[in-house]
């Protein structure tokens, strides 16, 4: 991948994550941050996929989506908007969609031919299955914590005042 073809998977990740802002009927006003902080997301996930850097794709989804959650709970925060409105539409396109598909292809063909290569098709699906699992869990975590930590923050700061 060059750093071209990242610029343009990020913008793809954050026209997705615009798309999504507006099926989830969110506010006129956040779709340009639901734009740039996809794109942001898009573009560290692809960017730490490069083979300059090697990061695997759990890792480079788990730090994309901590930019995901720290720059839409900042956005969300200064413009008076909920920080969920900002970060799901924009981590949506980090779903891993292949792996998912390969998945539930590999448990299919279980069913249909039982007898060839049975050990391979399990040994694939597994896979597959549970770098679906990793890379959801690393989203999860990447967005949640960000929120955790400026709502405790946010606690506090309410509980000080007189």
């Amino acid at each position: 991948m060059e750093l071209l073809e990242v610029v343009f998977k990020g913008l793809w990740c954050s026209l997705a994550g615009f798309g999504f802002g507006i099926l989830f009927n969110t506010p006129k006003r956040s779709l340009w941050m639901i734009l740039l902080v996809g794109f942001l997301g898009g573009l560290v996930k692809f960017g730490l996929m490069l083979p300059e850097i090697g990061a695997r794709v759990v890792l480079a989804t788990f730090v994309a989506a901590l930019v995901v959650g720290f720059t839409g709970v900042f956005l969300g925060n200064r413009q008076k908007l909920i920080p969920m409105m900002i970060t799901i539409p924009s981590v949506i396109p980090l779903v891993p969609g292949a792996f998912a598909y390969r998945a539930m292809l590999g448990l299919m063909s279980l069913a249909t031919q039982p007898d060839t290569n049975y050990g391979q098709i399990v040994n694939q699906a597994i896979y597959n299955g549970v770098m679906t699992l990793f890379v959801l869990l690393a989203i999860t975590l990447g967005v949640s914590v960000p929120l955790v930590i400026f709502r405790l923050e946010f606690s506090e700061k309410m509980k000080k005042r007189p």
